[in-house]
């Protein structure tokens, strides 16, 4: 009786993970997008947005997997920007289609570059390209770009 449970556990723990996969991509690599907006991701960056993608209750269960990500898009980014910039932007245009996942990937955006206290102009037009991309009012989150 143990070993059923178990397994149907297990099973829609894997099938929570492969819906939320698009997600965790789609917030790993636009949150990176925006913390290259400068030309550069800081230790303190990639520090942030590993803490806030673990904090994420949405994308708790994919551990290890999120550092893989990260490490992944940093090196894309920094390997040739165009190439990591196209490979993040198709993971956020997955999501698109999905109003609570679009706003949930723009909200930890908009995180990222309000952590020093303010957001750059190289930030802002980032904001501004994703949120287009995901059909999102960039009044609706205090931004007036």
């Amino acid at each position: 009786m143990f070993g059923i449970g178990k397994k149907l556990f297990g099973a829609k723990r894997a099938v929570k993970k492969l819906e939320n996969r698009d997600l965790m991509q789609a917030i790993v690599g636009g949150c990176l997008l925006v913390a290259a907006a400068d030309g550069e991701i800081s230790k303190n960056e990639g520090a942030q947005i590993d803490l806030q993608i673990r904090a994420n209750k949405n994308l708790e269960h994919f551990g290890s997997e999120i550092t893989s990500q990260v490490n992944l898009f940093t090196e894309q980014l920094q390997a040739g920007f165009r190439l990591g910039r196209m490979n993040i932007l198709r993971e956020i245009r997955e999501i698109a289609g999905n109003p609570a996942d679009a706003e949930e990937v723009f909200v930890n955006m908009l995180t990222v570059a309000e952590g020093d206290g303010s957001i750059s102009d190289a930030e802002m037009k980032v904001l501004a390209e994703i949120g287009n991309t995901l059909g999102l009012r960039l009044k609706d989150f205090g931004i007036d770009a």
